[in-house]
């Protein structure tokens, strides 16, 4: 090559395979050096800092130029995303099917490597450690047989272990089997209120603890039975029945610090430092985000006598909904451990993918923006799809959707991006052609899900509404999420009447149950139009003064959701193709699909057969023991057990689930479930008990589903705390007003319209549906019941809810 131009260039090439490689800015200046091993990983020799901007060396046109490392392409380009400056993004347009690190990234990941030996020799290690929390609902050995397990899973299964220098720990999603803190049955309050998170977060810091004794002595410091004892008991373990404070955490953590202390004294090798990544996704991403900050608190930085280097927090979609979710008149589910821990902390490096399409009121995103302040080091990207289309949890198959098998599922492309910012960032997982076959198959993308979201992309402006991004951060990530959402309304509007609906590919390969489920969300979607059309229209008002009629006109009062709806409906404006197949086959209706009546998975299903059982024979009982007792001549008797019996009555639905299943469900003998249609909605709550109560009097919704439909706008939180905490919430609205001044008069403006705005549809849902009950009353009662409910959950030492 006779031609210079800037880039990396081989300059020798060694025995052992390696090449050491310069990074030329010009014929005699390089500001990179760094030496190729032959597996392809890289470690940084020398790099530029202002103190020493380049090392003078003469280029040859004998060195060999690097095809790979693309001109500019090193430190301050990141060729596949943004720079971790508090921005928010849109996921870039690249094939990740065919993707390769690049020179600068195999230069960053070289400048995270490690050089400790592993022998036994060396006198000091450092260990490197992650942590992997799953989504609500969500279980690696349950999930996968049916191909349905999440992201999560995955980066799990590439990550390294041999548990002397790399541990792994998995955490299965709230509300499933979790034998290591005696959760051995799926738990419903723990799906539907995120019971069992702060045992999680507990179990998960005494990992670490074990990891360094491991390191050192080749055994756990707590075993088990004694890890279960600690994190599950409340008066001399960490449990809480309501966290109140962390006095409890941080003296059991410094006793447990001393105890390692011990068993690693004047042992070699001394562990000098624990490098820890952190993962989740949905509640999961909450508990991360809780175990981050709690990890400060419980360890001052130091387990033992290893310096914890927080490297990099990877998430999907955080939702906290705890104790009380969004979509209840009451709270923000930012109740016990999620209260004041969703700020992102102190790490080297930290991703936040979020679901552009998440239409659910119950699921409102926890944005990386803390109030004004974007964390150091933070990437924020906004993803096409629903919530576990970005996370993982949907099996192929779905709704008829991902048939080509997983390499058709939507989440395989946020699956693949963290993979490579997590390696980027010095995360130790393998490289994916030195996998297992089966975790390998599982970062595999179909070609047709590229190429239509590709086309989504194309579709979608990069910097929607013109704002600033060198300036305030503030309304970037909403205004993402709007026009995503925008965007969604328009595709979903093409499918103007029953015909077209029907007509969709996804459609005509779904389950009856499924077909179910999207018809009558769409139904939500049509009462959605047309509530928007009414207030969209002027109406009159009549009332009766001194035996004469008045009729007064009242204008028109969309709310600006409303009106951003119908204009996105009624562009009629054709959708390209391939982004048509884009929503069709590979984004998922998470409104239709979320089922507040009725069991989910095969474990509720079989649950709830089993107790349908038990009443039947109970009611079965009761009639026997009144006839007895008739037979006897104590009439009074028979009319109480007769009476009793009436409570264990099945209704419609529950008869027509024990005549399908009349032996006992098990694993062996899974139970069936008769097609479920918003007309055994009254049966489904009534089985349900005070949870049934709730979504008809609490939620306001007498379908199945949530109140309302798609047509609306995500929630977004910047706040880690409960309105109701008055002090939290002055300081909060203390650091807007200032953010809000220093980005002028207008965005203050524009904030406190929105705010109002927001203010209004807020109320305007939480009535939902339950118009035929006066507030007043519904709401004396939903705070009694609430009380007598929440009192299964709390204990008397708790805080109660008013």
């Amino acid at each position: 090559m006779s031609d210079f131009k800037p880039g990396w260039y081989a300059v020798k090439r060694l025995q052992d395979g390696a090449v050491d490689s310069w990074y030329f800015e010009t014929r005699e200046r390089v500001t990179l050096t760094a030496r190729v091993l032959p597996n392809g990983d890289q470690i940084l020799l020398f790099r530029h800092t202002p103190q020493q901007p380049y090392l003078s060396k003469t280029w040859s046109s004998a060195y060999e130029w690097l095809p790979t490392a693309k001109p500019g392409d090193h430190w301050d380009n990141d060729k596949y995303g943004a720079a971790a400056d508090g921005k928010t993004e849109l996921p870039g347009k690249f094939s990740r099917s065919q993707r390769k690190p690049s020179a600068r990234e195999l230069s960053q990941r070289a400048s995270k490597a490690c050089f400790s030996s592993v022998d036994g020799l060396s006198c000091t290690r450092e260990i490197h450690v992650a942590i992997f929390f799953d989504g609500t609902n969500n279980n690696m050995e349950r999930d996968r047989p049916l191909q349905g397990h999440s992201n999560i899973v995955s980066l799990y299964d590439a990550h390294k272990e041999d548990r002397v220098e790399y541990f792994r720990y998995y955490v299965p999603g709230v509300g499933t089997k979790f034998k290591e803190i005696g959760e051995l049955a799926e738990d419903t309050t723990g799906k539907s209120m995120a019971r069992g998170g702060e045992d999680r977060i507990h179990w998960a810091l005494t990992r670490l603890y074990n990891a360094v004794n491991r390191s050192v002595n080749g055994f756990d410091l707590l075993d088990e039975s004694e890890t279960k004892d600690l994190v599950t008991g409340v008066f001399s373990g960490l449990h809480t029945w309501y966290r109140l404070g962390d006095g409890k955490m941080e003296s059991i953590f410094r006793n447990l610090d001393r105890r390692l202390l011990k068993q690693v004294a004047d042992k070699r090798p001394t562990i000098t430092k624990l490098h820890l990544s952190v993962f989740g996704f949905s509640r999961g991403a909450a508990e991360a985000r809780t175990f981050c900050n709690w990890l400060a608190l419980a360890t001052g930085g130091k387990v033992g006598p290893a310096e914890v280097n927080l490297r990099f927090l990877g998430i999907y979609d955080t939702v906290a909904s705890v104790l009380l979710a969004d979509s209840s008149p009451v709270g923000s589910g930012l109740f016990d451990w999620a209260n004041k821990t969703m700020r992102i902390p102190e790490v080297e490096g930290a991703v936040h993918y979020v679901a552009g399409h998440e239409i659910r009121r119950s699921f409102p995103l926890s944005t990386a923006r803390a109030g004004g302040s974007w964390p150091a080091h933070a990437k924020e990207y906004v993803y096409p799809g629903a919530h576990s289309d970005i996370g993982g949890g949907y099996s192929p198959g779905d709704q008829g959707k991902a048939r080509g098998g997983r390499s058709s599922l939507m989440s395989q492309i946020p699956l693949n991006d963290m993979y490579f910012e997590a390696s980027n960032n010095g995360v130790k997982l393998s490289p994916l052609d030195e996998l297992e076959a089966a975790a390998k198959r599982d970062f595999k993308i179909d070609p047709a899900l590229e190429t239509a979201f590709s086309a989504y992309l194309d579709w979608t402006p990069a910097n929607e509404k013109g704002e600033n991004l060198s300036g305030s951060r503030r309304g970037v990530m909403e205004n993402r999420m709007e026009q995503q959402m925008q965007r969604y309304w328009r595709w979903r509007a093409s499918k103007r009447d029953t015909a077209q609906f029907r007509a969709m590919a996804s459609y005509q390969h779904a389950t009856a149950q499924d077909r179910t489920d999207l018809e009558e969300g769409n139904l939500d979607w049509q009462a959605d139009i047309a509530h928007a059309r009414t207030a969209s229209q002027p109406s009159s008002y009549t009332f009766y003064s001194q035996g004469m009629s008045h009729t007064v006109q009242v204008p028109p009062d969309p709310s600006r959701t409303q009106r951003d709806l119908l204009a996105a409906v009624d562009d009629t404006t054709p959708i390209p193709g391939e982004v048509d197949r884009f929503f069709d086959d590979f984004v998922h209706d998470s409104h239709a699909g979320f089922w507040l009546l009725g069991p989910v998975s095969q474990a509720d299903k079989n649950a709830f057969a089993n107790e349908i059982r038990k009443k039947n024979a109970q009611h079965a009982a009761l009639l026997k023991a009144a006839d007895a007792a008739a037979e006897h001549g104590m009439f009074e008797g028979a009319v109480q057990a007769r009476q009793q019996a009436e409570r264990y009555a099945l209704n419609h639905f529950e008869q027509r689930v024990l005549a399908q299943n009349p032996k006992a469900s098990d694993d062996g003998n899974p139970a069936t479930i008769p097609l479920m249609t918003d007309k055994e909605a009254a049966d489904l709550r009534a089985s349900a008990g005070f949870d049934g109560w709730i979504v008809r009097n609490v939620l306001g919704t007498a379908t199945r589903r949530e109140a309302n439909g798609p047509g609306h706008y995500r929630r977004v939180f910047d706040r880690d705390h409960e309105r109701l905490q008055l002090v939290d919430e002055a300081v909060y609205q203390g650091e807007r007003l200032g953010d809000a001044a220093k980005d002028g008069i207008d965005d203050a403006v524009e904030s406190a319209r929105q705010a109002a705005a927001a203010a209004k549809e807020r109320a305007q849902r939480a009535a939902g549906q339950a118009v035929d009950n006066a507030i007043d009353a519904a709401s004396r009662a939903a705070r009694e019941a609430l009380q007598d409910g929440l009192k299964k959950i709390i204990q008397p030492s708790g805080p109660t809810l008013y």
